[in-house]
């Protein structure tokens, strides 16, 4: 009796998560303006702001912690973590494996490549060229689907792809808009550098996804809901248009 009690005991554990007293959110700090560390190694961006005021509006203790990209979603299903921020798209392969909190915004994709380059963003003009992506991400399965016959250098950071892309060793570069302007092309690095070709939304291609939201353990229905209440709230409220106009003065 003993040990049948310890199994179910265990089988509950597995089926519905206890949560630590604070959550713990994990989030890729390489990719500015939505999550990066300062010089004082904090975390500051658009998704750290947006995700504390989700957290004060549904009254939940968050701890916000960097973390490896390609290890943020088998740790949020393994329990590591609680949440994950960290621009993550809604597309159907995730929905298999994790929740998602209703959609804050819906990004546009965009390549980047020198001013002077003359490139054409099709599948015929990328063709042989060097397009440097993060590993794992909708970016990734886009222009793996999308452009055959280019060669496609994977990273494991967001900003790691344009050190390739300045240093000569990668044609362009495909990466959120916001982040391409607000960002890259903001720093003495991009000076030379300029977006090119179409604007890409989910509607074009399924591997981009819905719209970003905050990923979550599917096991977590309750915390799902507290989340998606938190983020109602700061809409109603204003501050997520304040939030938005603050970082890319919409």
């Amino acid at each position: 009796m003993k040990r049948l009690s310890a199994c179910l005991a265990a089988m509950v554990a597995l089926a519905v998560p206890a949560h630590a007293e604070t959550l713990r959110i994990a989030t890729d700090a390489t990719f500015p303006p939505f999550e990066s560390l300062d010089a004082d190694g904090k975390l500051v961006g658009y998704d750290i702001d947006l995700m504390t005021a989700v957290c004060k509006a549904a009254a939940l203790a968050c701890d916000i912690q960097p973390a490896a990209w390609d290890g943020m979603i088998p740790g949020l299903m393994q329990g590591k973590y609680d949440a994950l921020i960290s621009q993550l798209t809604v597309t159907d392969q995730r929905r298999k494996i994790i929740a998602f909190s209703d959609i804050y915004s819906h990004p546009i994709f965009r390549f980047v490549a020198r001013k002077d380059s003359g490139i054409d963003i099709s599948p015929e003009g990328l063709a042989g060229k060097t397009i440097a992506v993060q590993t794992g991400t909708p970016m990734d399965k886009f222009v793996t689907a999308e452009f055959p016959k280019a060669k496609i250098k994977r990273y494991d950071s967001g900003s790691a792809t344009y050190l390739d892309l300045t240093g000569g060793r990668a044609d362009v570069t495909i990466s959120y808009e916001a982040q391409i302007r607000y960002s890259f092309l903001k720093s003495p690095e991009g000076a030379d550098y300029a977006l090119t070709g179409p604007r890409y939304t989910g509607e074009d291609s399924p591997e981009l996804g819905e719209g970003v939201a905050i990923a979550l353990n599917k096991r977590d229905p309750e915390l799902v809901k507290a989340v998606n209440a938190g983020l109602a709230k700061i809409r109603e409220d204003g501050t997520l248009a304040a939030l938005n106009k603050t970082y890319f003065g919409d």
